[in-house]
């Protein structure tokens, strides 16, 4: 009695719910179409180097880069290595025969020191390297030349930072291009050092689009970078957060900035020498189109077999360029997202759609009064920690795990019956089925929608819990519901069987997909499966938005063929690779960097594309059953 009376409420909670989120993710929307321009940079030092090679000055490439559509310049601080051309490196025990007689006595044999005939550069370099070695630098003279002694080995100096080319960064500022540095990581970075280092690049604020980092940690942390913020914050730019390249103390560094932050895709010079132009291209484009990238570094390919690396690089860039605009993005200087409208009420309201859900799903489990205690439970929590502003980051993050297990896990089990259904009741009941997923996957969308989690600071916690629970959930619910009090007879009865060979094969093959099944839920995958890298191109160019596998390949076809069979114990797979993609549908959506309508048209695409498959899927099997049966080699 106590089902049935509440059920309405329940279900009338999750509308009021839904409409909540829908204000959340309309909002959320409308941040993202309103950043849709993007930064199209070269590597300098790649630009250098497709120069030499074609008997152009660097200024001319540049100016051929441009025209193609580039419109930044990546300029990583350069090192030792970077300027062999200007700087000639020497142990003090053969640099003091350099020196004038009068010179030479003062020499320390242990030191290394740095020539150069470029004054300019000499004081560029002794301000780097009295902010960056211990000890100070030793500053002489010759008749034509400074050198700059340090007390560090040749094999140390070459991993230190000395700071960036001024004049280049001039010339590519003069042809109207924009500019990204990316500052080294030094031992003992401290407050003064960070400003006395940064300070050279407020000579080009205006011009820098996002300053980047080179590192796996930051200068500065983790004791300051409230230094480090404060000068970053005086160049007034946004830092670059490099996909797949975690950095010890950017998270803690962007909020301290604001989130004044932009992402930024980069592909390294070793893996660009392993793909092919159409595969980079493919990479770049979806990164921007699919995953709100702002910043795309665009390193070059020099083919061995190629005759002409400019022309091939050029081409390369203008067809970069060409996807871009064709995605409907623009190129220009990338902005930092706009500062979300975070509301505590559309929030709250959107929790409690999630409770509610939880209630109904402990009522398919037969257990009313338990989900409803739960269910209050879970509302004096949300309440009390949304009221006193404690934990909430924690509490939505539980909250979006709870809507990523209770929503999938309640479509399936509405849809479950031991009857079999027609073709035309199957697709209705899947289509049902998907939009109660759907209800989850829009609750999560809202309650994780922060500029945090488009930046991918944050991510959505507990993603293997949330592909496996309600896999187990349903299992121990559909057997409860066939078997009734003989659930647990009967599930000791499958745990006494003797073991055959088939049972040994078969739970080989059940462990192998479950370890593949973990590995690929995630917010960092393993890689493809043969084939599969051209089918997700072939799907995108085509779609726009690729399906995902466990959707249109598993989860719609197998639902929709469980449904058309009826439940018997036998069929249990199937019913759960048909939840698989349930799962997978809700899981979509807690990817907030990903833009929503590109998640949305990734879901409807799987639907129809998984009907589809379906479809053909049913007739099939039965097709195969009746045929079977004409030969009494089909049971029942």
């Amino acid at each position: 009695m106590l089902r049935w009376r509440y059920q309405p409420v329940l279900w009338a909670v999750l509308i009021i719910a839904t409409l909540a989120a829908g204000v959340v993710i309309t909002n959320r929307v409308r941040l993202e179409e309103a950043n849709r321009t993007v930064t199209l940079a070269v590597d300098f030092q790649q630009v250098q180097k497709l120069a030499q090679w074609s008997g152009l000055t660097t200024r001319e490439t540049l100016s051929r880069l441009q025209q193609q559509g580039a419109n930044a310049v990546l300029f990583k601080e350069q090192t030792v290595e970077d300027l062999q051309q200007q700087v000639w490196v020497r142990p003090g025990s053969e640099a003091v025969l350099s020196f004038p007689a009068a010179v030479q006595k003062e020499v320390r044999p242990e030191y290394t020191y740095l020539f150069t005939s470029d004054r300019e550069l000499a004081q560029r370099l002794e301000l780097q390297l009295e902010n960056k070695i211990p000890g100070g630098v030793q500053v002489l003279a010759g008749s034509d030349f400074i050198a700059l002694g340090i007390p560090l080995s040749m094999a140390e100096l070459k991993e230190v930072g000395l700071g960036f080319p001024d004049r280049e960064m001039a010339m590519a500022r003069e042809l109207g291009l924009l500019l990204v540095p990316q500052v080294r990581w030094w031992y003992g970075a401290n407050a003064a050092s960070l400003a006395a280092t940064l300070r050279p690049l407020l000579a080009y604020q205006d011009s820098i689009v996002a300053l980047l980092f080179n590192d796996k940690s930051l200068p500065g942390y983790p004791h300051y970078l409230s230094n480090l913020a404060a000068q970053v914050e005086q160049l007034k730019v946004p830092v670059g957060l490099i996909e797949f390249s975690p950095q010890q103390g950017l998270s803690q560094l962007v909020m301290l900035l604001d989130k004044r932050a932009v992402r930024v895709h980069s592909i390294s010079v070793d893996e660009m020498a392993g793909l092919t132009p159409a595969a980079a291209l493919e990479r770049l484009e979806l990164a921007a189109r699919e995953r709100n990238i702002r910043v795309l570094i665009a390193r070059f390919k020099f083919a061995p077999g190629s005759t002409n690396w400019l022309e091939d690089n050029l081409r390369y860039v203008g067809e970069l360029r060409k996807v871009i605009l064709d995605d409907g993005l623009t190129i220009g200087r990338a902005e930092p997202f706009l500062p979300f409208p975070f509301s505590r009420l559309w929030l709250y309201l959107t929790g409690l759609g999630v409770l509610a859900a939880g209630v109904l799903l402990m009522m398919q489990f037969g257990l009313p009064r338990v989900g409803l205690a739960l269910g209050i439970l879970g509302l004096a929590v949300w309440t009390g920690t949304l009221g006193l502003n404690h934990q909430v980051l924690m509490a939505r993050k539980v909250m979006a795990l709870g809507a990523a297990i209770i929503f999938p896990t309640l479509a399936v089990l509405k849809a479950w019956t031991p009857l079999s259904r027609s073709l035309k009741a199957a697709i209705a009941v899947t289509m049902r089925t998907a939009l109660i997923s759907f209800l989850g996957a829009l609750s999560i969308a809202a309650i994780l929608a922060d500029n945090t989690f488009i930046l991918k600071i944050n991510e959505f916690s507990g993603v293997k819990i949330a592909f496996v629970a309600p896999l187990v959930l349903f299992t121990a619910a559909v057997i409860i519901r066939q078997e009734g009090r003989r659930a647990g007879a009967t599930v000791q009865n499958w745990l006494d069987t003797g073991l055959t060979v088939k049972l040994v094969l078969l739970a080989a093959v059940v462990a192998a997909a479950g370890v593949l099944y973990l590995s690929r839920s995630g917010n960092e995958g393993v890689g493809l499966l043969p084939f599969e890298g051209q089918m997700r191109s072939f799907l995108g160019n085509v779609l726009l938005a690729r399906p995902r596998t466990k959707e249109f390949l598993l989860g719609y076809p197998f639902l929709l063929l469980s449904l058309s069979l009826g439940y018997q114990h036998r069929y249990l797979l199937f019913w759960l690779l048909g939840l698989v993609g349930q799962i997978s549908l809700v899981n979509t959506f807690s990817h907030i960097h990903i833009p929503f309508l590109i998640s949305l048209l990734r879901t409807f695409n799987g639907l129809w594309l998984g009907l589809l498959i379906g479809l053909l899927l049913v007739i099939a099997v039965k097709l195969g059953a009746a045929s079977l049966r004409r030969n009494r080699a089909w049971p029942g």
